[in-house]
C-alpha cells in the first residue's frame, strides 16, 4: 500500500505526506496498484488504504496527545512509516512488529534514504502466528503495566477465526487499563455492498488472468462515481477503535468479530470465482 500513499502525498490536498513511501513501494508496488486499478476500472483499490491511513494517524496521535499514552504498538507493521512522518509528543516509544525478512528490507530502504524517526522506534522481528511473540515484545522494552495503544491494520481479514481470537487474546493479556486498540475488520455484508463491487471485479479478473493466462475483459459490476472526494466523506465508516478497560475488554472483542468458521478471505475468493464464471 506504499504506492497508494505515494500517490496521495503528491496531491495538493493530501491527507498525509509520506516521503518514504515511494522508496518502500518500489517498481513492484506501483505495478501491483496499477494492475488492480485497471482490473477494477476504478481508483478504489488505492482509495481504501489512503482513508484508512489518515483515520489511524488521527487515532494514534489522539491517543498519545490527549490520553497521554506513550507506548505505541504496530502489529504486522509492514512498510508503515508513522514513526517518521507523524509529529509525536515527547517520550513516545513505538514498536514495529513483523517478520524478520519484512523489517530487514524496510531497514535497508530507511538507511539508504537517511530518514530519521520522530519518536523512539524499536523493531521486533516476530511471526505473529507463533506463541513466542509476546515474549519478544517484552524483551524489546514494552511494559504491560502501563497504558498502550495498539494498531492491527490490514491483517485480521486474512486470518482464520481461531488465529484472530488467539491474537486478540494475547493483546488483551499485554494491556493495562486505559489502553486503546485500533483495527479494521470486514463482515459478510461488505461482499454484497456496491462499495465492494469494483474490488470484487478486480480480484475476479486477476484470478481469471492467472487461470487462463489472459487478461480479463468482461464487464463485471458497474463502476461507482465519486472517487477520492466521495471516499473522503466516508471516512467515519471505519469502525475501528475500541477502548479497553484492562485485558478483558480487549480480549472480549474477539467474541464479537464477524464470520462463522472459515476465513473471510476464503469467502471473498469464492465470490470472486463466481463472478468470473458469470462473466
Amino acid at each position: 500500500m506504499a504506492a497508494a500513499r505515494t500517490r496521495e502525498s503528491e496531491r495538493a490536498d493530501r491527507l498525509f505526506d509520506d516521503q518514504l513511501a515511494a522508496a518502500l513501494a518500489g517498481p513492484e508496488g506501483f505495478a501491483w496498484l496499477e494492475r488492480m486499478e485497471s482490473a477494477a476500472r476504478s481508483d478504489s483499490p488505492g482509495l481504501y488504504p489512503v482513508i484508512r491511513t489518515r483515520f489511524f494517524d488521527d487515532f494514534l496521535l489522539d491517543a498519545s496527545r490527549r490520553s497521554g499514552v506513550r507506548q505505541v504498538v504496530l502489529a504486522a507493521a509492514g512498510l508503515d512509516t508513522r514513526a517518521f512522518r507523524l509529529d509525536w509528543p515527547p517520550q513516545v516509544r513505538l514498536y514495529e512488529m513483523d517478520l524478520p525478512e519484512v523489517l530487514d528490507v524496510k531497514e535497508e530502504v530507511i538507511e539508504a534514504y537517511g530518514a530519521r524517526e520522530n519518536c523512539e522506534r524499536r523493531t521486533v522481528r516476530v511471526d505473529l502466528s507463533q506463541e513466542t511473540w509476546p515474549a519478544a515484545l517484552l524483551d524489546a522494552g514494552y511494559t504491560p503495566e502501563r497504558p498502550s495503544v495498539w494498531l492491527i491494520e490490514g491483517l485480521l481479514f486474512y486470518l482464520p477465526r481461531a488465529a484472530v481470537h488467539g491474537l486478540l487474546e494475547k493483546v488483551g493479556a499485554l494491556t493495562a487499563a486505559g489502553s486503546l486498540l485500533g483495527l479494521d475488520v470486514m463482515n459478510r455484508g461488505l461482499f454484497f455492498s456496491p462499495v465492494a463491487w469494483p474490488m470484487r471485479a478486480a480480484l475476479a479478473r486477476r484470478a481469471g488472468t492467472v487461470r487462463d493466462e489472459r487478461s480479463g475483459d468482461a464487464d463485471g459490476p458497474p463502476r461507482l462515481g465519486g472517487g477520492r472526494d466521495a471516499a473522503r466523506g466516508g471516512r467515519g465508516e471505519l469502525r475501528a477503535v475500541v477502548q479497553a478497560d484492562g485485558a478483558p475488554g480487549v480480549a472480549g472483542l474477539a467474541a464479537k468479530l464477524p464470520g462463522e468458521g472459515a476465513p473471510l478471505v476464503d469467502y471473498f475468493a469464492r465470490i470472486a470465482e463466481g463472478i468470473q464464471r458469470d462473466d
